[in-house]
């Protein structure tokens, strides 16, 4: 099919999941508006020309999507409308949501940061809404007696308690299931303390993760700090000297720019989305900071090590075999990392994932126990889910 994206670039769009794009932001700067008004009238003619070319089994290369193959893309659930409607699917609504996260039971949490809640999805994609009122705030309180302001991470411990990064109350809550909310550690005044509880303090957190012990690990976003916090709430910063920077190295010695997103392995490893440096950074438990992946330059090339790049990276999730998943929103794409340090990508192309779905800025991204993805699509404020 043809597709005239939001982002203004021209795609054709086939059943096997070829897709041509004819960026308007590549090609912009060589064309001028009548010429690209031109372009957008003959595409009846590109599209028939293309199809001929497939025919004829010559094989096109320019923004092919990878055969995963069983892979498959689809909506669990967002109308793809701003909103903050509960129902099953595509009734629901989000209004940009950012971090995701699920459970053993196949239940999934999200972020909806535009919304100030906290959702839920059922395993049949039934929306709910856990804990919020709505209005920006920071009270404790029972589902829709509590309040955030901005949340943008999330994450569950085997107990089923939620852990929430409320970005713009410097916090980091606690949901149980019931959806009692609680504050866990911040003072709620922007700041880089260590300590117990409220004695803490935080710069607008981003990511959270949490391990095998019940040690939660936060992306301190402006802080530009890796920090930990007990089960009991006890604050510790364990990577980044605080200055932006990209220097790997042990505790503050290390540097970060705007760390975004972050993920914990089996094994205790800590693995961070530096989201100004464009790169994936590795942790270790004692906080020695490595670059496991990027260049550091924008871009969106697969390779190993630093001759891969992104652009933007967000959210990110580790699965039991320690790949890597990155939601990298500046290059509308989902790309994974295995664990010698080679990418790749699993939604190519400007503004498509696998299977012809758009992506249009991703931002929080999980694995379940079965390999499936979920992703939380920022600007379309929808939830996708990548099966396997």
């Amino acid at each position: 099919m043809f597709d005239l994206g939001f982002d203004g670039n021209m795609r054709i769009i086939y059943t096997d999941s070829i897709i041509i794009t004819f960026m308007r932001s590549v090609i912009i700067n060589s064309v001028n508006e009548a010429d690209w008004n031109l372009m957008r009238k003959t595409l009846p003619l590109l599209l028939i020309t293309a199809l001929l070319i497939t025919s004829c089994g010559k094989e096109l290369e320019y923004n092919t999507v990878p055969n995963q193959g069983s892979l498959a893309v689809g909506t669990l659930a967002g109308s793809g409308l701003q909103g903050s409607a509960n129902g099953t699917g595509t009734a629901a609504s989000f209004y940009e949501p950012t971090g995701i996260a699920t459970d053993a039971s196949g239940n999934i949490y999200v972020a909806d940061y535009g919304n100030n809640l906290i959702r839920k999805i059922s395993a049949a994609g039934v929306v709910t809404t856990l804990a919020g009122s709505g209005t920006p705030g920071a009270a404790n309180g029972t589902g829709t007696a509590a309040s955030f302001n901005q949340p943008t991470g999330i994450a569950t411990d085997a107990s089923g308690d939620i852990y929430v990064a409320d970005n713009g109350n410097h916090l980091i809550r606690e949901i149980s299931p019931a959806g009692a909310v609680t504050t866990l550690a911040g003072s709620g005044i922007a700041g880089s303390a260590d300590g117990t509880g409220a004695a803490a303090s935080f710069n607008f957190p981003q990511g959270i993760a949490i391990d095998a012990s019940g040690n939660i690990y936060v992306a301190d976003n402006s802080n530009n700090m890796i920090r930990k916090v007990s089960p009991v709430g006890v604050v510790t910063t364990l990577a980044g000297g605080g200055a932006q920077g990209s220097a790997n190295g042990t505790g503050a010695a290390a540097l970060f720019y705007e760390p975004t997103g972050v993920a914990v392995d089996g094994a205790g490893n800590v693995y961070v989305t530096d989201y100004g440096n464009n790169l994936v950074r590795k942790v270790s438990s004692a906080g020695v900071v490595t670059t496991l992946a990027g260049s550091g330059a924008q871009g969106a090339a697969n390779g190993t090590g630093t001759a891969a790049s992104f652009n933007g990276a967000s959210g990110l999730a580790v699965d039991a075999s320690s790949n890597v998943y990155v939601a990298d929103y500046g290059n509308n794409q989902v790309r994974m990392i295995n664990p010698a340090g080679v990418v790749t990508t699993l939604g190519s192309g400007a503004g498509n994932s696998a299977g012809g779905t758009l992506f249009i800025g991703p931002y929080g991204v999980a694995v379940d126990a079965a390999g499936n993805i979920y992703v939380t699509d920022y600007n379309n404020s929808t939830i996708q889910k990548i099966s396997k």
